[in-house]
């Protein structure tokens, strides 16, 4: 009975860790779930990224598929039974979306990609919670989207210690330049232009 109760006390803190990422709350992002649903991901995105190697010969139709296949939800790392909550929006890729190689996510499942969007080489999106980039927008060369950052009132504990996410928003026909940076919880309006090299540390 020790046993399982220390089972279901398990399950539930890994259960607990995802919800708490998701609500953008403090969790530990090297809770085990995450730690595997994060190498998901990377296999997805480096496959991806190999594929676009034109020596390997992969047809545009197998990129589109593997692109995409980095934003599935079918594919838990752990049984049902053990499962976080379903999540409060769902990863969607438009059409007529163009990506360069490499492309850099954690999750993939956080992430919503609107229509006639085009997104330069070397993007990297730390989606710990939602990204929204939407309908018609430029996403220059080395651009950083992030959600995560240390939570305010928490001792600094490297690996050991909690993160806390919050929400990224492009608005439509928004213009993002080369080497952009976008911190957590920005919103950039509709029509935006974000010159090149610079860091978005508020709402546009």
């Amino acid at each position: 009975e020790v046993t399982a109760q220390l089972a279901l006390s398990s399950l539930a803190h890994k259960s607990r860790q995802k919800d708490e990422m998701l609500a953008g709350r403090p969790y530990l992002p090297f809770d085990r779930e995450l730690v595997l649903e994060r190498e998901r991901c990377g296999k997805a995105c480096w496959r991806f990224n190999n594929s676009t190697n034109p020596s390997n010969g992969v047809s545009l139709e197998e990129r589109a598929r593997l692109f995409r296949d980095i934003f599935e939800t079918h594919e838990h790392v752990f049984s049902s039974t053990e499962a976080s909550s379903v999540l409060p929006w769902r990863s969607r890729v438009g059409d007529n979306v163009v990506v360069k190689s490499p492309f850099t996510c954690d999750y993939g499942y956080n992430i919503t990609i609107g229509q006639d969007v085009q997104i330069g080489t070397g993007c990297i999106i730390l989606d710990a919670c939602e990204v929204k980039i939407s309908d018609r927008c430029n996403i220059g060369p080395n651009v950083s989207i992030y959600t995560t950052s240390p939570p305010v009132g928490f001792e600094r504990l490297g690996s050991k210690g909690p993160s806390i996410g919050a929400k990224v928003t492009i608005d439509p026909d928004c213009w993002i330049g080369g080497g952009v940076t976008i911190l957590p919880g920005r919103r950039i309006g509709q029509g935006s232009t974000v010159g090149a090299g610079s860091v978005v540390t508020r709402v546009h």
